[in-house]
């Protein structure tokens, strides 16, 4: 009996939102807002290596609180598919 409580426990410690969260990378442009990625040093460089000429945009600021993915959707032409896929990918070697 008790060694499947420790069983069990031990599968439910595993399956814990915490220890899941140790392998989904730190950001991600369906996750983390825009604000998140700019106050980051590791994560702004990223965007602007894939998006140089957003990243420059004055109007970004006023899309921190927007993910890359929703504003994708509201401006295709400043955030092509490729290259969000390209920054999910660069984002993703951010630890």
């Amino acid at each position: 009996m008790i060694r499947k409580l420790l069983a069990a426990a031990t599968f439910a410690l595993a399956l814990s939102p915490a220890a899941l969260a140790q392998d989904a990378p730190k950001f991600s442009t369906k996750t983390s807002t825009i604000g998140q990625i700019l106050d980051n040093a590791d994560a702004k460089a990223a965007f602007a290596k894939v998006m140089p000429d957003v990243a420059a945009l004055p109007q970004l600021d006023a899309a921190r609180d927007m993910t890359i993915d929703a504003a994708k959707d509201m401006a295709p032409e400043y955030f092509p598919e490729e290259k969000v896929k390209e920054l999910d990918t660069e984002l993703a070697k951010i630890k």
